[in-house]
C-alpha cells in the first residue's frame, strides 16, 4: 500500500509537552440528516352534528272512568257504568240492599292501545366534517441540539355528526339510531423536515489557524480519499468496526480484550462530541465495535475465549510489514484496503460485511525504529502495547493526536502560521491538554462542512 506513516517523538521538557504525530499518511455516503421533530398530529375528529329530534309518539288515550254501581235500590240492579273506549273495566254496582246482586257493569272494552307515536325519525346521520386538512410540511430543525422542526399544525377535522335522539313511542317508539357522524379523517401532520445546517464561525482567535491550514494543505489532503474516519461514521451510520491487529509477544489479558471497544470508542468520541449539535451532524455519539482480533500462526489460544459470533479471529500474515509477519486483517474486509471506491460494501469478506473494519489498532511490543511514540492514519492507530495499556480508561494526547490524523489532520512540524488560543494536539508543544482543544473542536467542524459538500450528505 502506497502510504506514507507518521512516526511521533516523544520530547521532555519543564513543560513536559509532547512531540508527536506524523505528516498525514497519504491515506487517508450519504445518511439524512435528522430532520425536525416528528410529525405533528394530523386534525382531531370532530364533535357529533345534531341529528334531528325523534317525533314525540302520542301518549296512551285515556279509558273513561268505571261506572258507578247502583246505589242500594230495592232490587235494583246497581248499573254498572259501560266501560269507556279505552277505560278499565266497569265498577259492577255493589249489593242492592235486599236486591239482587246488582248486575256489574261488563266488562268495558278496553280501549286499543294508543298508538303510540310512530316511529320517531332519528335524525339522519350527520353529516361529518370534511376531512382535516394536515398542516403543511413543518422545516425541520437542525440535527440534534438544533432547533427542532416544526412540524405542520393539526389538521381541523370535520366535526362529528350527533345522531339524532330516541324517538318517544307509546310502545318503544323505534327510534333514529345515533348518526355516527363521520368525523374529519385524520389531517396529515407535517412531515419530517430535512434538516438546514447552519455553520457558525469560529471565534476569532481561532478562526485564522484554520483558514490558512485547509490553504496551505489539509484541504488537498481531505478531499483526496475518502476513507476518512468521518466517512466511516456515516456511512456506518454511526458504528465504527475496529480490527486488533495484536502483533506482541505477549497474550493480551482479559481485561484488555473485553475493554478493548469501550477504550477506543472513548478516545473516538473525545473527537466526535466536538460535532454535536453543529451543521446538521447525525449523531450525537459514535460507537465502537471490535469485529475482528489478528493473531500470529499458533497464537490462537490467546483470543480462544472471544465470542466468535461476532469477532472473527485471523491468523494471516503481511510480509511487506516491518516486521515482516506481523498479523493481518483480511484486505477484503478493510475500509482503508479497498480505498477509493468509497461504498463502503465488503462482499468477500469473511463471515459477512457485519464484519468489516473500517480502523486498525495495532499493537507490538515496540515500533520500529525505535524512536516514535505512535504513529496513525485513515487507516488506524499502531504503537506499543504498553502504552496502549497503559492509557486505557483516560485521554491521552498521543493517541488522541495520532487519531486526528484519521480526520486528515497534518502535522505542524514546520508551521509559520498562526497558532489557535489554547493551541491543538495536532501542533506540537502548543498545549498540554490531553483531548482536543477549542481550535481542534474548530478545525474539525470545519473539516465536516467541507467533506459534508464534498460527499454530497
Amino acid at each position: 500500500m502506497k502510504r506514507l506513516i507518521a512516526r511521533c517523538v516523544v520530547l521532555s521538557g519543564a513543560t513536559a509537552l509532547l512531540l508527536y504525530g506524523c505528516d498525514t499518511p497519504e491515506e487517508g455516503a450519504r445518511t439524512e440528516g435528522t430532520g425536525g421533530t416528528t410529525s405533528a398530529s394530523g386534525g382531531s375528529a370532530g364533535s357529533s352534528s345534531s341529528g334531528g329530534t325523534s317525533a314525540t309518539g302520542g301518549s296512551v288515550s285515556v279509558g273513561g272512568s268505571g261506572g258507578s254501581g247502583g246505589s242500594s235500590g230495592t232490587g235494583g240492579a246497581g248499573s254498572g257504568g259501560t266501560t269507556a273506549s279505552g277505560g278499565s273495566s266497569g265498577a259492577g254496582g255493589t249489593s242492592a240492599t235486599g236486591g239482587r246482586t246488582g248486575s256489574g257493569g261488563t266488562t268495558g272494552t278496553g280501549g286499543a292501545a294508543g298508538s303510540g307515536g310512530g316511529t320517531g325519525g332519528g335524525g339522519r346521520p350527520g353529516s361529518g366534517g370534511g376531512a382535516g386538512r394536515g398542516g403543511a410540511p413543518g422545516p425541520g430543525g437542525r440535527a440534534p441540539g438544533g432547533a427542532p422542526g416544526t412540524g405542520g399544525g393539526s389538521g381541523t377535522g370535520g366535526a362529528t355528526g350527533t345522531g339524532g335522539t330516541r324517538a318517544t313511542g307509546g310502545s318503544t317508539g323505534a327510534g333514529g339510531t345515533s348518526g355516527p357522524g363521520t368525523g374529519g379523517s385524520t389531517g396529515t401532520g407535517g412531515s419530517t423536515g430535512p434538516c438546514t445546517p447552519t455553520w457558525e464561525d469560529p471565534p476569532s482567535n481561532v478562526a485564522a489557524w484554520i483558514n490558512e491550514s485547509w490553504s496551505s494543505q489539509l484541504g488537498s489532503n481531505v478531499k483526496g480519499r475518502k476513507e476518512w474516519l468521518l466517512d466511516s461514521a456515516i456511512l456506518g451510520k454511526g458504528q465504527i468496526n475496529v480490527c486488533v491487529r495484536w502483533g506482541a509477544t505477549s497474550a493480551p489479558s482479559a481485561s484488555v480484550k473485553s475493554n478493548m471497544a469501550q477504550t477506543v470508542e472513548k478516545w473516538f468520541n473525545d473527537w466526535f462530541s466536538k460535532l454535536a449539535d453543529y451543521g446538521c451532524f447525525p449523531y450525537a455519539h459514535i460507537t465502537a465495535k471490535v469485529t475482528g482480533w489478528a493473531v500470529k500462526p499458533g497464537k490462537e489460544s490467546w483470543v480462544s475465549d472471544l465470542d466468535t459470533s461476532t469477532i472473527k479471529v485471523y491468523t494471516e500474515t503481511d510480509s511487506g510489514t516491518d516486521p515482516p509477519g506481523e498479523p493481518k486483517c483480511p484486505d477484503a474486509c478493510s475500509f482503508f484496503t479497498l480505498d477509493g471506491r468509497g461504498s463502503h460494501s465488503f462482499p468477500n469478506c469473511p463471515g459477512g460485511e457485519a464484519f468489516h473494519s473500517d480502523y486498525w489498532i495495532w499493537l507490538d511490543d515496540q515500533l520500529p525504529g525505535g524512536g516514535a511514540a505512535a504513529v496513525g492514519g485513515d487507516w488506524g492507530l499502531r504503537m506499543p502495547v504498553s502504552s496502549f495499556t497503559g492509557s486505557m480508561g483516560g485521554s491521552n494526547m498521543v493517541i488522541e493526536h495520532e487519531m486526528g490524523h484519521g480526520f486528515g489532520f497534518q502535522d505542524y512540524y514546520d508551521w509559520t502560521g498562526s497558532t489557535p488560543a489554547g493551541g491543538s494536539i495536532m501542533i506540537v508543544g502548543s498545549t498540554s491538554s490531553q483531548s482536543p482543544t477549542t481550535g481542534d473542536m474548530w478545525l474539525l467542524r470545519r473539516t465536516w462542512k467541507e467533506v459534508k459538500a464534498l460527499r454530497g450528505w
